[in-house]
């Protein structure tokens, strides 16, 4: 449920390598932990999200950087549009750093020259299967694909038992109910579990 798109200079790379890139900016890899790789959330949902996320690479003519026109020769330049749904807030601070990190272990640099912009959409503002697409919706879809956790779980870690994220403990959205404590990636899963608890008691 990304959509990424790489805007790079014309002349920079060549297909191989844009087709490289596009390969590191999957949501499979973005949505993985630190070394790209190490599934940070339920494979079923990891499968569900790449499913659905498209990534472009484009070329530039012309690009205008700080006030002047960019040279290819002085190397790479980026800029990485992600359109991440209605999670933009949630989601925003890992995305950045892991595009980061993908476009500094491409280059083979570790301070790349990249602007990453994460935009969300408001409420309804996602469509699949031709209707608008609420965030219940999305957890929904989220619940139907989960498998499981793909290994054990760190006792500092949680999974979140909406979308089988594993989060911090510390950075979790916590819920204590009924003696027992629960652990969120965001307040989004946590506010739909508050729900479906509240549903189940009423019927």
């Amino acid at each position: 449920m990304l959509f990424v798109e790489l805007l790079v200079p014309r002349g920079v790379f060549d297909e191989q390598e844009r087709r490289n890139l596009a390969g590191r900016l999957t949501a499979r890899r973005l949505l993985s932990a630190a070394n790209g790789e190490t599934m940070a959330a339920d494979p079923g949902v990891i499968d569900l999200f790449d499913s659905l996320s498209h990534v472009v690479v484009r070329e530039e003519e012309v690009w205008n950087g700080g006030g002047r026109l960019l040279d290819p020769s002085q190397g790479p330049w980026y800029v990485v549009n992600v359109i991440v749904g209605m999670w933009g807030k949630e989601m925003s601070e890992h995305l950045i750093s892991r595009i980061t990190a993908e476009l500094a272990e491409a280059e083979g640099n570790p301070e790349p020259r990249a602007v990453v912009h994460v935009i969300s959409l408001h409420e309804g503002g996602y469509g699949l299967h031709g209707r608008a697409q609420r965030s219940a919706d999305v957890l929904q879809l989220i619940e139907r694909a989960k498998t499981g956790p793909a290994a054990s779980v760190a006792d500092d870690m949680i999974v979140d038992p909406v979308c089988g994220a594993t989060v911090p403990l510390q950075d979790a959205v916590i819920l204590e109910r009924g003696g027992k404590t629960y652990g969120f990636c965001c307040t989004h899963c946590r506010g739909h579990f508050v729900k479906q608890l509240s549903d189940a008691a009423a019927s």
